[in-house]
This record gives structure tokens, sequence and C-alpha cells, in this order.
């Protein structure tokens, strides 16, 4: 059930003063793109960051690789953009074809624009995120924290965990949801009904990157 008011809820950081960032603590659920990155975000301001997930690893499935303008502008601003480039590539373009090959539809990429797409398989991205997340010092990632409630009061917000040691209640300042489609923080607001439709497909992606010998480019296939 929803709790009568909203969990404290927060699109930006620029809530917090900086000059008592270090005060705060704020719970992330999720460690996926949005959840690390986030983390990594706030932990350079000083704050302190735990970020739950429910899972014992990062996720392994392959899904996205190609990241947009607005994805490498939030890269820059963590200071890892450079490694995100080192570790992937920058393609002349990505296009859409037929299983046969025949040629749907292409979008060529500005390689000389500071904020041009990057290609980096997601599972590689998130180890990336991961690992400059490791280096802040106010920030910690409590793996198999599966978070099943959520509650507050005037003094802070709380979220329920289920963990190897039992269930667990923990507390902060401001609990951020990153917990992806199935999010239990959205369904602890809003409930289980949610605006929208349920796509009724089975979609199955997976990424395959060919070395073009002749011109040695790098051709990624979702």
């Amino acid at each position: 059930m929803a709790p009568e008011k909203p969990i404290k809820k927060v699109c930006t950081y620029s809530f917090i003063s900086l000059e008592f960032a270090d005060k705060y603590q704020i719970i992330i659920v999720g460690a996926g793109p949005a959840g690390l990155l986030l983390g990594i975000l706030l932990a350079k301001q000083g704050i302190n960051i735990t970020i739950l997930e429910a899972n014992t690893e990062l996720d392994k499935n392959p899904r996205a690789a190609h990241y947009a303008s607005i994805a490498i502008q939030e890269m820059r601003r963590a200071g890892i953009l450079e490694d995100v480039q080192k570790e992937g590539y920058i393609p002349e373009g990505i296009c859409w074809r037929e299983f046969d090959g025949t040629y749907i539809a292409g979008i060529r990429s500005h390689v000389d624009d500071p904020d041009v797409m990057v290609c980096l398989p997601l599972d590689k991205l998130l180890r990336l995120y991961y690992r400059h997340f490791q280096k802040e010092s106010t920030g910690e990632l409590l793996w198999q924290h599966k978070v099943v409630g959520i509650e507050q009061d005037e003094g802070e917000a709380r979220v329920i965990c289920e963990t190897p040691e039992g269930t667990k209640t923990l507390g902060a300042d401001y609990v951020l949801g990153c917990d992806g489609a199935n999010s239990q923080i959205r369904k602890s607001l809003f409930g289980k009904e949610y605006p929208g439709e349920t796509l009724h497909s089975q979609i199955i992606a997976t990424n395959v990157s060919l070395l073009k010998r002749s011109e040695g480019r790098n051709l990624t296939c979702l």
C-alpha cells in the first residue's frame, strides 16, 4: 500500500546546499546505469551515498550499446567520458537492415561533435561505472539488499530490505528509485497499477561485434 505522503523524491541534486553536502545521506535503489552514474555524480559532491542492489553482481545481460548526446554530457559531468571513449568507440553512424541485409534507414555521426555518440555494450559500461564509484570515499554499494517496501516520517525516509542476514531497515535523508522497469520504489509509491501498456511481444536482443579487416572498423549489431 502506498504511504499517505510521498517519499522524499528528487530529479536533480541541486536541492542540496553543497556547503553542507557531507551532512546528507542518500540511498539509491538499483545498481544499474542510472543508479551508478547518479551515485558517482552525488558522491563527487561529498554526499554520502549508499546504493542497494538486490543481485549479487552487476547485470551481464546484453542490452544497450549506443549512447546519444544527452548521456554523453552526463558522463562528461561525472568525469568518466574519456574512459568510456577509450573502452568503446565512436561509430561513423548506425543503420537498420532487413535480415537479408537490405538497408532500411540510418543516421550518420558528426564525429567532430564533442557530444558525438559512443558505442560500448552496457555490461562493460556498468563495470566501468562501478570502478569509478568505488573510487569515491563517500560511496558504498550493498549487494543482496532487495528493497521490498518504503516508509517515512518527518525525520527521514526509510527502505525495508531483504538480505541474507534477514530483514533490515535503512534510513536516509532521501531515497532515490533507480530500480528499473519493475521498480519496487514506484510500486510502493503508486501501487501496482501504472499508466501505460505492456508489450505483448517477446524481444530477443544480443550484441555482436565484427571487425571489418579491410578497413579496420568495428561494426556493432544489436
